[in-house]
């Protein structure tokens, strides 16, 4: 019984020790001017919606809760900042080629139509990152005639 108290004792002192490791979360970047928001015609609404469930994993513009920092939280925020941005970094729009926004908007289309996107622990955490049906149709519609519009060009 003694063992399993000191056991105890020394995984709660090593637990409170690791959160004071320093943290480097992917870092952050005020600049807009190649966001996808100041670049590309959307509305209120739409804007609002690619905020909230899409920015804090792709763009350069993450809402760190304080929870982020918390160790072993840390590492799963880190890790889904980082695929997010390497897979879609709307903060990078105004950097992409014609062709890739093409297929940085298809399969944003097929992720949401899926309801893959958001993911699903974000969500959880974040209940005013899902999207309703109503929002959901309307990003789809934006990402539709934002597509037509680049082939336009």
């Amino acid at each position: 019984m003694k063992v399993i108290k000191w056991s105890v004792i020394t995984i709660i002192i090593c637990i409170i020790v690791i959160q004071f490791i320093p943290k480097n979360l992917p870092v952050n970047s005020d600049d807009s001017t190649t966001n996808i928001l100041y670049l590309e015609e959307s509305s209120a609404e739409i804007a609002e919606i690619i905020r909230v469930s899409c920015f804090d994993c792709h763009s350069t513009q993450t809402n760190y809760p304080w929870y982020s920092k918390i160790i072993p939280i840390y590492f799963l925020v880190k890790r889904d900042v980082k695929l997010g941005r390497d897979e879609v970094n709307f903060s990078e729009w105004g950097n992409l080629s014609k062709r890739k926004k093409i297929r940085v908007l298809s399969s944003s289309k097929k992720e949401v139509e899926k309801g893959k996107m958001p993911l699903k622990i974000h969500t959880l955490v974040h209940q005013d990152a899902k999207l309703t049906d109503s929002e959901k149709q309307s990003l789809l519609s934006w990402f539709e005639e934002l597509n037509e519009n680049i082939l336009d060009e």
